[in-house]
């Protein structure tokens, strides 16, 4: 009797352990490539599911370090050649250092594959002479300060995917470790930038009186041991929270041309005074705006 059962579902078997099996498959037929219908008569899943997690067959062969073509493997690569390459990544793109993703994007191999080649990541930058993303003593606002400047960038709120795609400087893993997982990373985000009571803090020290020439108390506000002029009740610095509360209001886009990091990367947008500072402007939601950094230096030159 035909018995009607389900194949097992493998949507939450990850990307390691499918590159696993392809490659038990090649080295238990001896063979240093493999057609889709040789795996899907000897593996463990059907090559379908392969080239549709991965996109192509032939990027599985790439990624399970197997010729597409000819009969040697990828690893032929010399240690000299993966370093230099690395470094061309590295240079060429400005990064002290990489993410396996980062490196995927831009380089001859795959992250994946010189992970499996050298056991981790983290000692193929160790073998480059880059420095281990992992163990940087950055602080939450570092990642914070991060998020931030992603989350302008896009226009909208970062997802996982885009993390993965090396739009951060900090790795997925790096967010998940500190807080628990991306969505906690970006809820502690949320939190630390609409805390008043650390808003407030942010903004000044303490206050205190002092006697003016003609004696009468005056208040003057001392931002981090530094005296405040006495014409403003804010300091000129625009900290991360409000810079963002701006950003988020006018919809990060430049309120003079409407330009957004969104649309065109090259795009830098700054928080900018309405009334300047100098003239008695004070720092706040009502007098601050976004502008591109065009527009901001047009306005510098009009005033």
């Amino acid at each position: 009797m035909v018995k009607f059962v389900l194949n097992d579902y493998h949507r939450n078997v990850s990307d390691e352990e499918l590159i696993e099996d392809v490659v038990r498959v090649a080295k238990k037929l001896k063979k240093t490539t493999l057609t889709a219908k040789e795996y899907t008569l000897n593996g463990t899943y059907h090559s379908s599911t392969l080239s549709h997690r991965f996109g192509s067959w032939k990027k599985v062969l790439e990624l399970s370090s197997l010729t597409i073509k000819g009969h040697n493997f990828k690893y032929t690569f010399s240690d000299e050649d993966v370093i230099e390459d690395l470094k061309r990544v590295a240079f060429e793109y400005k990064k002290e250092t990489l993410t396996s993703n980062e490196y995927s994007k831009y380089g001859r191999c795959h992250g994946d594959t010189l992970s499996r080649r050298y056991g981790t990541w983290n000692k193929v930058l160790e073998l480059a002479g880059l420095k281990n993303v992992m163990n940087r003593n950055f602080t939450n606002e570092d990642l914070f300060v991060e998020i931030e400047r992603v989350w302008t960038l896009l226009g909208r709120q970062p997802t996982t995917t885009d993390i993965k795609n090396g739009i951060s400087k900090y790795s997925l893993n790096s967010y998940a470790r500190r807080f628990g997982g991306w969505r906690s990373a970006l809820q502690a985000f949320v939190d630390y930038i609409y805390d008043e009571s650390e808003s407030n803090k942010d903004s000044f020290d303490k206050t205190e009186k002092v006697d003016s020439d003609n004696n009468n108390k005056e208040i003057k506000v001392v931002k981090k041991g530094v005296i405040v002029s006495k014409q403003h009740a804010t300091g000129r610095d625009v900290n991360l929270r409000l810079r963002f509360k701006v950003l988020q209001r006018d919809n990060f886009k430049c309120c003079s041309c409407g330009a957004s990091p969104a649309k065109d990367p090259s795009v830098e947008l700054h928080v900018d005074h309405i009334i300047p500072w100098s003239k008695g402007g004070e720092t706040t939601m009502e007098n601050l705006q976004t502008l591109c950094s065009k527009c901001n230096l047009g306005k510098s030159d009009l005033v």
